[in-house]
């Protein structure tokens, strides 16, 4: 079965757009971005129905790997995803990430150190409720995103 959706969530400095970058190069998949619907070019939060108007239309393509949260939007994606691979390095890895791509962006860095605690739970039910019809992946450390780089999602 050929992979042509595929679900990526993560806290932030978790690797979710570098991830949907070599994968979209390996599978020859557009590759979108949630936060590119939630702000607009100008850098103006959209009102939450617009975000997931958009999300959903993303989702409802025939091809495609979405990276990022918008939990409303988690059931839709989940529902027609192929592959499910949440990022969960340690916490202490991902706000260096943060640290260093960012700076010193006080809101960032603490969302960073929050994420878990608020969204958490909701990356690990997506993975629980695609179990049934998608492939599931949780990745952890570096070697397990070589791995699955290297291997595949089908071979994962």
């Amino acid at each position: 079965m050929a992979i042509t959706r595929i679900m990526i969530v993560g806290g932030p400095g978790s690797g979710k757009t570098w991830l949907a970058l070599q994968l979209g190069l390996q599978h020859d998949l557009p590759v979108h971005a949630v936060d590119d619907e939630v702000w607009d070019r100008s850098g103006v939060l959209r009102a939450p129905e617009d975000i997931d108007a958009r999300v959903r239309r993303l989702a409802a393509q025939d091809a495609w790997i979405i990276e990022g949260g918008n939990s409303r939007t988690y059931g839709d994606r989940v529902q027609r995803a192929d592959a499910i691979i949440r990022l969960a390095p340690p916490i202490l890895r991902r706000f260096y990430r943060v640290l260093c791509r960012d700076g010193l962006r006080i809101k960032l860095l603490r969302w960073t150190l929050r994420y878990d605690r608020v969204f958490g739970e909701k990356d690990v039910l997506a993975l629980q409720n695609g179990r049934a019809t998608a492939t599931c992946i949780e990745v952890r450390i570096n070697k397990d995103m070589q791995r699955l780089l290297r291997v595949g999602i089908e071979c994962f």
